[in-house]
């Protein structure tokens, strides 16, 4: 749920008018209601049981705030994590790209080992050993990028189930209250 500045700003100043307005309603006297009498009684009791509502959709604003700023919080941790995924998978792809460039000059010295002769295959050492070490080193690689990969896909799988846990809230907090019966 993304809102702009101007939105942000309104919404900010209705929850302000909101609490202010709770803390008006609930500075008057908390008396218990009682059975009413006459007509006094009754807009009294009536102004209590407004107040009571007042304070229950605060709390509601409240909570829904809370749980909207969450979930962009868990959108944010989400993005931020799905771009790291597609960082190690490009890093991945990299390093596969890297030892087909590798394997062509690699078989080509490789291949035919039994019909050189030894100082033949020594100086091939000194030129395959670097290829080698580097191939090594891209399967060292290769094995942390994707220990990586396997955590990052476990981490976002993580936060969506989190998302979709503060939005069923939301969407239990958006459900209509029960309204009261008129008298």
């Amino acid at each position: 749920i993304m809102f702009t500045r101007l939105t942000v700003r309104h919404f900010a100043v209705a929850i302000v008018l909101t609490l202010g307005i709770v803390n008006v309603v609930s500075a008057q006297t908390n008396t218990p209601p009682s059975a009413p009498r006459g007509p006094m009684e009754e807009l009294l009791a009536e102004v209590r049981s407004l107040r009571a509502e007042v304070r229950r959709a605060a709390d509601t604003s409240i909570r829904a705030q809370l749980l909207v700023a969450r979930l962009q919080l868990q959108e944010q941790r989400i993005n931020s994590l799905t771009r790291q995924l597609v960082e190690t998978q490009r890093q991945l792809g990299d390093n596969e790209r890297a030892r087909g460039a590798m394997a062509a000059p690699l078989a080509m010295f490789t291949r035919d080992e039994n019909q050189q002769s030894a100082a033949e295959r020594e100086g091939f050492d000194v030129v395959l050993g670097p290829l080698k070490a580097q191939l090594q080193q891209l399967e060292r690689s290769d094995r942390d990028l994707q220990s990586q990969q396997t955590q990052l896909t476990n981490l976002i799988a993580e936060e969506q189930s989190r998302w979709t846990m503060f939005n069923a809230m939301l969407d239990e907090l958006s459900k209509p209250v029960e309204t009261r019966p008129s008298r």
